[in-house]
């Protein structure tokens, strides 16, 4: 265990440079800051996330049976990845200064994260709901 963590230590620097030369960052403090952001994601990550949808996780087993779990779980992950990814653009923070470059605002995209979540979980539902029913034609091998 304590080798892992050793080698994620010792790529952190390899990640930065990466990332600094994908940017273009030329100064040290902006270098660092990349530094200081995969440290707190790493950070966010382990500490803050991983217990809470463990814990999500857990709770939901004895609500669903067997494999049902994933077909709300792969749904969920992923609203939250589009909710994580678009989050500046579904609070609606940035607005003034988006709306000065293009003209445009961010109205619809709290509207289109929750249609798109409702598209997920409903395909998951479907999804569950097919197999579901072919599963109960196919005769049971004994």
């Amino acid at each position: 265990m304590r080798w892992r963590l050793l080698i994620h230590l010792a790529l952190l620097p390899v990640c930065v440079w990466a990332l600094a030369e994908l940017f273009s960052v030329s100064s040290a403090k902006a270098a660092m800051g990349i530094a200081v952001w995969l440290v707190a994601a790493v950070l966010v990550h382990d500490l803050l996330l991983v217990p809470v949808y463990s814990a999500l996780d857990r709770a939901a087993r004895p609500l669903l049976r067997g494999a049902a779990v994933n077909y709300v779980r792969i749904p969920a992950a992923l609203s939250l990845l589009l909710l994580g990814v678009f989050w500046g653009t579904v609070a609606g923070a940035g607005e003034g200064a988006y709306h000065a470059v293009s003209g445009r605002s961010f109205d619809g995209y709290a509207t289109r994260w929750l249609v798109a979540t409702a598209v997920l979980f409903a395909a998951s539902a479907v999804t569950y709901l097919v197999r579901r029913g072919s599963a109960r034609r196919r005769p049971r091998d004994r």
